[in-house]
């Protein structure tokens, strides 16, 4: 199936759907992240028990990874999107009304099980309707419209912040998701290919036990989680050295944030319109190099005590950049030799990347001494990572599907 018209829908449509379905982790992220030393005061957090409102939040997005795909191969993609997100709704209002800190842990836990099914789940949807030679550059473009979201989400969350106070953003979470939830019910049509696969408990271990056997499919997934880590070390660290150390508002940090985000939306758009001429790993080493060169840059800033605002945004633009190369074409490329089990496929690649995503935040958390040398130094070092797992898979770089 190559034609989203055929089920009934403008690919346009289903385009700005699987965007939103994509973004509803930015929802959860990139749109809090400015509020969250606002809500710290509020609760009477200290900055250590505040960023485990960020650990359980990635943490319960992991634990769920695993359940989603075989549970949408079985099902159909539509009836889970349709529960996981309202429970997104319901979690985000529960966090704007949070009146302590553990409910407020709670409620974000509760975000990353109802956000968990909505990027895996798209991707599987891409796969259904596109098939692997286009799911690729689709993706890409995708990813470009989520870059797009991921920037405007800082900026609107930090004027929520300066209006209407740190509840805000809460409340327009769960708004965003409510439109989802509606666009999955009245518009989105079912793409799984029921019947056609066995999609039982058992079946659903025997495809992760397969997929991890497969050594490019590992290889490739470790390579794209390295790079995944270090994003989220920017995703996390560079608001509070925005705040933190450099004394800036919410406002101000979040047009600042979001400039940096925009990295993202330039490399995915940029891996779409070169998907056709270079294979994907090539578009993912040149994204490698990129990160790695950008980090580097910003970790030598850092330890040599240049402050300026530049000094850290300039590197983490280059490296979303890089970034926005990588992750789409090494994601398509990991879940397209895999047809009859997309979904589980998807998932493991996810549940690889949050659990990543988790640590670096933790080790973030911990290093952080009020200067942006820390972040960087991360961000380098995950690069590093990121191109020596490549490493074996630098033989198939003109392969446009690599082999199972």
């Amino acid at each position: 199936m190559n034609d989203p018209s055929r089920l009934g829908i403008h690919p346009v449509l289903l385009g700005a759907i699987l965007t939103l379905l994509i973004a509803l982790p930015v929802m959860a992220n990139d749109l809090i992240f400015v509020a969250l030393p606002s809500a710290r005061v509020a609760l009477g957090a200290d900055p250590a028990g505040i960023q485990l409102a960020m650990s359980a939040y990635l943490i319960a997005f992991a634990s769920v990874q695993l359940i989603y795909g075989p549970l949408s191969d079985r099902y159909g993609r539509r009836p889970v999107l349709l529960v996981t997100a309202s429970l997104f709704v319901l979690a985000s209002l529960m966090c704007a009304i949070a009146e302590t800190l553990e409910i407020l842990i709670l409620a974000r836990a509760l975000q990353g099980m109802g956000s968990g099914a909505g990027p895996a789940l798209a991707r599987a949807v891409m796969r259904d309707v596109y098939g692997p030679e286009r799911s690729g550059p689709v993706l890409s473009y995708i990813m470009s419209l989520f870059g797009v979201v991921a920037i405007a989400a800082p900026v609107i969350g930090g004027g929520l912040v300066e209006g209407f106070g740190w509840r805000a953003v809460f409340v327009f979470a769960a708004a965003y998701s409510a439109t989802c939830v509606l666009l999955i019910w009245r518009v989105l049509p079912e793409t799984a290919p029921l019947g056609t696969v066995d999609a039982t408990l058992g079946r659903a271990f025997r495809n992760f036990s397969a997929l991890l056997a497969r050594p490019t499919f590992m290889i490739l997934t470790c390579c794209n989680t390295a790079f995944y880590a270090g994003m989220f070390v920017w995703l996390v660290g560079a608001v509070f050295v925005l705040i933190e150390a450099l004394g800036l508002s919410a406002g101000p940090a979040g047009i600042l944030f979001a400039i940096s985000l925009s990295g993202f939306a330039f490399g995915s758009l940029a891996a779409g319109r070169l998907a056709g001429r270079h294979a994907p790993l090539r578009l993912v080493a040149a994204g490698g190099l990129i990160c790695l060169a950008a980090s580097v840059v910003g970790t030598v800033l850092a330890w040599a005590g240049i402050t300026h605002v530049a000094a850290v945004i300039t590197p983490g633009f280059v490296v979303m950049v890089g970034i926005g190369l990588i992750i789409p074409p090494a994601t398509s490329a990991g879940i397209a030799p895999f047809p009859e089990m997309a979904g589980a496929a998807s998932s493991l690649i996810s549940l690889f990347q949050t659990v990543a995503a988790a640590g670096a935040v933790y080790v973030a958390g911990v290093l952080f001494d009020n200067t942006a040398l820390p972040m960087m130094a991360e961000m380098a070092a995950f690069s590093a990572v990121g191109l020596i797992l490549f490493l074996p898979l630098a033989r198939h770089a003109q392969v446009r599907v690599l082999p199972r």
